[in-house]
Formats: structure tokens, C-alpha cells, sequence
């Protein structure tokens, strides 16, 4: 019910934003970005940061809207298809045990800060997310399968990667009432180099971080429930 309910939201909320896009197609969009009038106007100074979370930022949203969509696909597929059980695993050395979660640790610290300064240098949400979910494949090679699917139903984190798309469809939305457009930026674009600095680039980064890692944790947890059958 839940699930049918927020997906009948996203929809409303799309349709209205296309809409009101539609009604304003004479408005002229300048595609040429100059640095400094980036940094002026946005406060990041990681110009694709600024250009892919603000100018572009409905791009980016319907990237990761198709990203979603395309995990809910695998999600329903694979749901069809028969669980293989009494599979043997190869035993892993001592060493592998015990460095893969030291590493995971590691990769989750680094994982945090690419997101979070993803706006005043190299990194960002889907850099983020991709690097975290490669940490989590490590740790399934050494982790049982009971353990790692506990964790994924416990964590509910099937159900909550489906409200980041809506999350920043609402972003997008809340921009037209502090800035007169759709996917219009935070005005508090703070000092450039400073850490809250850019608007909303730092929320943007760790929902779009959230949504790439909960999109790979699913798809390696349903190829590990059906591990044979394809």
C-alpha cells in the first residue's frame, strides 16, 4: 500500500513539474557556463558538481530515475526464478577474512567524504555509491549468505532506495517557491571552499550516494539468492 501510494505521488509530482516545463518552453536557457559565473552564482568549486546538481539538475534526476526503475526491474525479475540452496563455496583464507571488513571500514570513511565534499573537489554521490557498493561485494566473498541476507531484510533498504527519486522530485519542486524554477539550487550557496557551500549539493550527493549503493546491495543480493540459475 505504501509503496503503491509513494509511486503515485512520484507520478503526480512529474507530471506536474513536466507541465509546468512544458508551459514555459519559450524561456531561453543559456548552455554556456563560465567559472567564475558559476562560482558566483552556485558556490561550488568543483564546476561538474555545479553544472550536474543545479544548471543540469533534471538530468541528474531523471539519470537516477532510471538508475531506480531499472533496479526494480531486476528486483521483479528475479523474484520469478527459483532459489538455488546446498551450493559449496570455496573456503577463504584467514588473511581475506579478516582485511576484507578492516577494508570495508575503510571504504565506508571514504565512501562519507566523497559525498559530503563531492561539491569542492573529485568525487560526488554516484562516485560514492559505486565505490561503497564494490566495498559490499568484498564483503559478501567472505560473509555467509544467511548473514548478508539478514542484513539486507533487517535493513529495509529495498523499500527505501524507492524515495530518493521522490525526495528529489521534491527538492525540485520546493525550488520554484525559493527561486521561481523547477530544480532551482538552495539560495544559501555559502563562502566557495568552505564545506557547506554550493546550496543543496551536499544533500544531493548523499541521497544520489544512498540510491547507487542501495541499487547494487539489491542486485548483488538477488544474484547471490538465485547464485546458479543464471
Amino acid at each position: 500500500m505504501i509503496k503503491k501510494m509513494i509511486t503515485v505521488l512520484s507520478i503526480i509530482i512529474l507530471i506536474s513539474i513536466l507541465s509546468i516545463e512544458i508551459l514555459n518552453i519559450n524561456e531561453i536557457y543559456n548552455p554556456v557556463f563560465e567559472p567564475q559565473d558559476i562560482i558566483n552564482e552556485n558556490g561550488s568549486i568543483n564546476m561538474v558538481s555545479a553544472i550536474v546538481l543545479d544548471y543540469r539538475l533534471i538530468d541528474t534526476f531523471f539519470e537516477v530515475l532510471v538508475f531506480t526503475l531499472s533496479v526494480i526491474g531486476i528486483s521483479f525479475y528475479m523474484e520469478k526464478l527459483p532459489e538455488q540452496n546446498n551450493i559449496s563455496v570455496e573456503e577463504n583464507s584467514i588473511v581475506v577474512k579478516i582485511i576484507t571488513p578492516i577494508l570495508f571500514q575503510i571504504i565506508v570513511l571514504v565512501t562519507l567524504y566523497i559525498s559530503v565534499t563531492g561539491h569542492l573537489g573529485p568525487g560526488g554521490g554516484f562516485t560514492a555509491g559505486v565505490i561503497l557498493g564494490t566495498g559490499l561485494i568484498g564483503v559478501s566473498f567472505v560473509k555467509p549468505i544467511d548473514e548478508i541476507e539478514k542484513i539486507f531484510i533487517k535493513s529495509k533498504i529495498e523499500k527505501v532506495k524507492i524515495l530518493v527519486p521522490l525526495i528529489i522530485a521534491l527538492y525540485g519542486l520546493l525550488g520554484y517557491f525559493w527561486n521561481g524554477a523547477f530544480f532551482s539550487n538552495i539560495p544559501l550557496k555559502g563562502n566557495p571552499g568552505e564545506l557547506f557551500s554550493g546550496g543543496g549539493a551536499m544533500l544531493l550527493n548523499i541521497l544520489i550516494a544512498f540510491e547507487v549503493f542501495a541499487g547494487t546491495w539489491t542486485i548483488l543480493y538477488k544474484f547471490i539468492k538465485h547464485r546458479g540459475t543464471i
